[in-house]
């Protein structure tokens, strides 16, 4: 089982690719995916998450197959088997 992570910004220049695919386990939720990738690509994590409390940053934006994880579980949102995760920092649209 796989999700595929989207980076967008300065994220995709951090990792050196726009497209991560993540290999996952049976429930398994957005937060143990970001401790998978910090091993990878762990200045893009750090972007991302909160150093204090681990938490996700309040500017940036995780989408769930579209929807803000926010709007779910927040980061113990689970994921599922070709599940897309796009990662957006502040004005990454501008």
């Amino acid at each position: 089982m796989e999700v595929v992570v989207k980076l967008h910004g300065d994220l995709q220049e951090k990792a050196g690719t726009g497209t991560i695919k993540v290999p996952i386990v049976e429930d398994e939720t957005v937060d143990t995916l970001l401790m998978k990738l910090s091993r990878r690509h762990s200045t893009v994590v750090e972007a991302i998450l909160d150093p204090t409390t681990g938490e996700l940053r309040d500017n940036f934006d995780i989408l769930l197959n579209g929807r803000r994880i926010q709007q779910i579980r927040g980061i113990h949102t689970k994921l599922k088997h070709k599940d897309e995760i796009a990662i957006s920092p502040p004005e990454a649209g501008s």
